[in-house]
């Protein structure tokens, strides 16, 4: 998974929050953090 922090823009990966105890960035502290979708979109077939 992959984050992207909502002040200095840059991204990070789930091992990072896991060094901190709470949610924030791990590069400026901020706490609002964004998770980065995946380019490609699922498929489901339709029943």
């Amino acid at each position: 998974m992959t984050y992207k922090c909502g002040r200095c823009g840059k991204t990070f990966e789930m091992e990072d929050l896991k060094l901190i105890p709470s949610i924030m960035c791990p590069f400026c502290g901020y706490r609002v953090v964004y998770k980065i979708r995946p380019p490609i979109a699922k498929k489901v077939k339709a029943v």
